[in-house]
């Protein structure tokens, strides 16, 4: 089923059905019984062997058509703009002036009033006043039914029920339609010669996937087409023309099934049905809603995005209006559209001129656009990136653009931040990862095997800033290095999922059998790929890499690392005091909880100062509990400014394991109404530091030696905040207010009514 979000931008263009005999040779059929049509089953031998549509149009016929109202048909429905689409182009009159019925069977009379007046839109030449078919039992229909019956028996689209019936009243089966629709398209015509040196008029009527194929020789062949298949299992009891049809029309996106393997030739074809069939029809025309349309075939990739954009005009009957001017801008080119007048910032770009796009003879216009990432600022860099393109018509009367009422048509392109980089990470206990003297150690007696995860990341090196990038497709080759000696055969090639990465598995060596070696084996996995596409020669492929080290050991558990910890940064004073929490962490080499029962020596603050500015854990020290874990509080005296130094001591039993002291954490004291005034730089040497920022708690801190001492200050997003002159949100605030060379200042505080804060960048 066609989705209503789906029609906007994609899945429409125009190769005609002239192609369709093209599509059937490729066909596998018993040939020696070729000529007897009417009885001849094809064989679908690989017809549930494809699920995807190769030949969708490129463009959309009902781009931007408005919804038609009909009561029975909710914006929701599978269908609802396929059925929009055909009542704003007339082919349907519903079946009152508030329904549609969408689930009713189509009779064969309402198909060929369907059908005509759809062969009308898209150009196929019907006689008006059309022989006498023969078919005596249509003499009580209305004249406009038959001659639109007469008119489908002319083109040899309807061949009647016998030589002396059409049936009128008999319900249309779903693979009559398909036959119907088939012929139908055999009569139009391309509207654009496909073989043009212009490639923008030739991608009008080839749709994207149609590519030039070249062969073993070298040469290329502009009719070499993918197989013809269709995903439908139950397509064994048609005619070798309905098998063909049926499986044409899905590959073209204009039929689908009622549901993903089977079409249900023999079922009745509903109403519903019937619109989405005729609705694909329109987009492999030149059929265009009236006024300006435009469209793109992409409207985002990774990296750079390339489209080719369609602007058409047509006027209140649909007809194309050639050698007309449409007016195109972009914003950027503009300054911007004012989001409280709608209007151009720049009035000569956005005013009518001679600038202007020119429709061809069939009312189109096409052109290759592109947006490239920058890095958020207009310069080259590797950060989203978007670019929207209006198009109206206005006069020479110097006449204004207004957004929204001047019956614009916009498009939008994105260029997605590409994959530069591979980030690989495994499942191994987090802490065994981390260990900074030894990663990345897997008890064999408890872990066989591991799972390790390559993901694309925005940066060529991995940060902590490296974004992952849902790029699908990916190869990846994965080569694994047990001690000095790769795999051989090595691992086959993965291609990135959805989300932009690839997992692998690896076992590890078994547990050795008592008294036997211990296990002490390095398993090296590494990924590599082309990952940003920009390999020009094959031959010698521009791959980015990265690799995970696996240790495999059976050494029994030791306390190998100890992690200490405070609660932040910074302590509000209260009561002029401070409480600091410290916790240290032990862990052995597998990452596993470490040290329960030890014991070790924490002190806070400067034994050199009085009793009541320091506080340690005593002679018997902190006991390390069974979750590996040693908890410290002090409740010391401290002014703002104060930096309260956190000293660690070694384990009682494995002395030689000895946290790394954490920082000292500065006292401060929460800033008063008439704290403003105050400057304070963001250095990028620590020392320096003059503001310490805390966005998770809408805080930061300004911290000057003798002059601002550890100032607290609060904010909300009620406060002003300006960034280089401009008015900004809290979001940018925090992102200035982080930035390394920026001076923050508090032009004015107020702890219950609105602040004001300004960040520049430092003098």
């Amino acid at each position: 089923m066609r989705l209503q979000a789906c029609r906007i931008f994609h899945s429409v263009g125009k190769l005609m059905f002239a192609t369709l005999s093209r599509f059937r040779r490729q066909i596998a059929v018993l040939t020696a019984l070729a000529m007897v049509a009417s009885v001849l089953v094809a064989v679908p031998a690989v017809a549930a062997d494809d699920p995807k549509m190769d030949y969708p149009a490129t463009f959309d016929a009902c781009v931007g058509v408005p919804a038609s109202d009909f009561e029975d048909v909710p914006a929701n429905h599978a269908n609802a703009g396929d059925i929009d689409c055909i009542a704003y182009y007339n082919i349907t009159r519903g079946t009152s002036m508030t329904t549609y019925s969408p689930l009713m069977s189509v009779s064969r009379e309402h198909m060929a009033l369907f059908l005509t007046r759809l062969a009308d839109l898209v150009g196929i030449e019907m006689a008006s006043d059309p022989d006498d078919a023969g078919f005596t039992d249509i003499g009580e229909l209305s004249a406009e039914s038959q001659t639109a019956i007469n008119q489908l028996a002319d083109l040899e689209v309807t061949q009647g029920t016998s030589t002396t019936t059409y049936s009128p009243d008999d319900s249309v089966k779903r693979g009559h339609m398909a036959l119907f629709i088939a012929r139908l398209m055999n009569h139009m015509d391309p509207f654009a010669d496909p073989n043009a040196a212009d490639t923008a008029a030739a991608f009008a009527y080839i749709p994207k996937l149609v590519v030039d194929v070249e062969d073993d020789d070298g040469t290329t062949d502009k009719d070499e087409t993918k197989d013809v298949m269709s995903p439908f299992t139950d397509l064994m009891g048609s005619t070798k023309e309905a098998y063909d049809a049926i499986t044409a029309l899905w590959e073209l996106g204009v039929a689908s099934g009622i549901n993903a393997t089977s079409y249900a030739p023999d079922a009745n074809i509903t109403r519903a049905a019937m619109a989405e069939f005729i609705a694909g029809v329109l987009d492999h025309s030149n059929a265009r809603p009236a006024g300006v349309t435009m469209q793109v075939d992409e409207t985002t990739d990774f990296g750079d995005v390339m489209a080719v954009r369609a602007i058409s005009v047509r006027d209140d009957s649909f007809a194309p209006m050639a050698d007309v001017s449409v007016k195109v801008f972009t914003a950027t080119e503009s300054g911007g559209i004012d989001d409280d007048t709608g209007k151009c910032i720049t009035d000569d770009v956005c005013d009518w001129s001679d600038n202007a796009e020119i429709a061809n003879d069939d009312g189109n216009n096409f052109e290759s656009i592109d947006v490239e990432t920058d890095n958020g600022e207009g310069d080259e860099g590797n950060m989203e990136n978007s670019e929207t393109w209006y198009a109206w018509l206005g006069s020479d009367d110097d006449s204004e653009f207004v957004k929204g009422s001047s019956g614009e048509a916009m498009v939008t392109l994105t260029a997605k931040a590409d994959a530069l980089g591979i980030r690989v990470t495994s499942d191994i206990n987090e802490e065994a990862a981390n260990n900074a003297a030894d990663p990345n150690q897997v008890d064999v007696g408890k872990d066989r095997s591991v799972v390790i995860t390559a993901q694309l990341i925005d940066t060529e090196t991995v940060t902590d800033d490296s974004n992952a990038v849902a790029k699908e497709g990916v190869t990846l080759a994965i080569t694994r290095t047990r001690g000095a000696t790769p795999d051989a055969p090595g691992p086959d090639d993965m291609k990135t999922d959805a989300d932009g990465k690839v997992t692998f598995t690896i076992m590890g060596p078994a547990e050795p059998d008592e008294g036997a070696d211990p296990v002490n084996q390095d398993d090296t996995v590494t990924f590599q790929g082309d990952v940003d596409g920009d390999t020009t020669d094959p031959a010698s492929p521009d791959n980015e890499t990265n690799n995970v080290v696996i240790r495999w050991r059976s050494a029994d558990a030791a306390v190998a690392e100890g992690i200490a910890k405070t609660d932040a940064g910074y302590a509000i004073i209260d009561d002029d005091k401070v409480r600091i929490n410290v916790t240290v962490s032990y862990y052995d080499q597998y990452g596993n909880p470490a040290a329960s029962g030890d014991r070790l020596q924490i002190t806070v603050g400067d034994t050199s100062g009085t009793a009541d500015t320091f506080a340690d854990s005593g002679a018997d020290g902190v006991r390390v509990r069974s979750n590996g874990t040693a908890r410290f509080t002090a409740n010391i005296k401290a002014d703002a400014g104060d930096a309260k130094a956190v000293v660690v001591g070694a384990l009682a039993t494995a002395t030689s394991i000895d946290p790394t002291d954490p920082a000292a954490v500065l006292a401060v004291r929460h800033a008063h109404k008439n704290d403003d005034g105050v400057s304070g730089n963001r250095s990028d040497t620590a020392a320096d530091n003059q503001v310490i920022v805390d966005a998770d708690n809408d805080r930061f801190i300004i911290d000057i030696e003798g002059t601002v001492d550890g100032v607290l200050y609060s904010y909300d997003s009620g406060d002003t905040f300006v960034v280089e002159d401009a008015e900004v949100g809290m979001d940018k605030f925090e992102e200035a207010i982080a930035m390394d060379g920026n001076t923050v200042t508090v032009v004015f505080y107020s702890t219950n009514g609105t602040s004001i804060f300004s960040v520049e960048a430092t003098s």
